[in-house]
């Protein structure tokens, strides 16, 4: 991230003293000038936004989060561009909310609540986090985690004095007992002080003495906090693996044109992803393509009818109905729902006019 040969500037607005880099500056001048709901725009990703796969979102959100993080990045208003960067990859990294915004736009959050009202910030929902009210069972990613904990939750704590699982930004560490007897050390990470089981009678050591499984209950946090975003990695590893491809143009850097020889689907691909691949890499790309260009159909085809029965209900009156605007609705076309029912898939339109 940081260059060794770009000369920091001083952020100079009397708030701070910390630096920032040409590329920390650009960074935030390009997010701010997004719109709060330009998810795909605030992470770079306007130009594969119909084809990019969750391991091009986390990449994208990974170099701007850390360009824009205001605990490194000096410049005014990195803390804005870093609450826009954290909001849109929560968006963009829900399938649920990715799927509602692709159809609808706006936030799809606010769009069915009340902070949709002309004005609501995006953000509204970060100030009520943690407090416990109802609509408990919520998600990793609903809008009530703040950017910070979203930050320390996708890089797992670490260095570079940005915290993370085992205490950070000043808060207090897990403590976690790992069994034995009285006097044993409690096994402590983060936090102030290190902390000793309280000293009892013999009754007290006899209440307290683990079984087997006890002790493998209280390692299970630990085992957790180690294993969930390994998993998470590897989950996320396969879409990593393939290069980014588009289906409308060839774009630079994606020039390349190739048709699938199963459902003879064109793409095109940046030459240089493929030059080295092998046949059986070609067979593994184009089953990945087939199947994503059939993800896009459908979410093209869903978004088509939602359109067309917009349409149809709004020429739908109180005292009766305007034909104009009804037939002209019922004659929008549905190209995407036309090209999966000429692949064989079945598409069930889910409407009556």
């Amino acid at each position: 991230m940081s260059s060794s040969s770009a000369k920091p500037h001083t952020h100079n607005d009397g708030s701070s003293t910390r630096s920032y880099t040409p590329e920390q500056k650009a960074a935030v001048l390009r997010v701010k000038r997004c719109k709060v709901t330009e998810f795909y725009d605030i992470l770079g990703l306007e130009s594969v936004k119909s084809t990019c796969s969750d391991g091009e979102i986390k990449k994208a959100y990974r170099k701007l989060s850390l360009l824009t993080h205001p605990d490194k990045n000096g410049f005014g208003g990195a803390d804005e561009a870093f609450k826009l960067v954290s909001r849109a990859f929560q968006v963009l990294s829900d399938p649920d909310k990715k799927s509602k915004f692709d159809k609808y736009g706006g936030d799809p959050d606010a769009r069915f609540s009340q902070s949709s009202a002309s004005g609501a910030s995006p953000f509204s929902g970060f100030a009520s986090q943690r407090h416990g009210g109802g609509g408990g069972g919520r998600g990793m990613y609903e809008e009530e985690i703040s950017p910070e904990e979203l930050f320390r939750q996708f890089f797992g704590g670490g260095g570079g004095g940005f915290g993370g699982p085992f205490g950070g930004f000043g808060q207090p560490g897990f403590v976690f007992n790992v069994g034995g007897g009285p006097g044993v050390r409690v096994r402590q990470f983060g936090g102030q002080n290190p902390q000793r089981r309280p000293r009892g009678d013999a009754h007290a050591a006899n209440a307290e003495a683990t079984s087997p499984l006890r002790a493998l209950q209280s390692l299970l946090p630990l085992l957790l906090l180690f294993l969930l975003p390994l998993l998470s990695s590897l989950l996320s590893g396969a879409s990593e693996t393939y290069p980014s491809v588009r289906f409308d143009a060839a774009i630079p850097p994606q020039t390349f044109s190739h048709t699938t020889p199963r459902m003879g689907v064109q793409y095109y691909i940046n030459p240089s992803d493929v030059a080295d691949y092998t046949s059986k890499k070609w067979k593994e790309l184009d089953k990945y393509v087939e199947g994503r260009y059939v993800q896009v159909l459908s979410a093209d085809c869903e978004r088509e009818q939602a359109q067309k029965q917009r349409a149809v209900q709004e020429a739908q009156g109180f005292f009766f109905r305007d034909e104009e605007r009804h037939q002209r609705a019922m004659r929008m076309e549905s190209p995407s729902c036309r090209k999966l029912e000429g692949m064989g898939y079945q598409v069930n339109y889910g409407y009556r006019y």
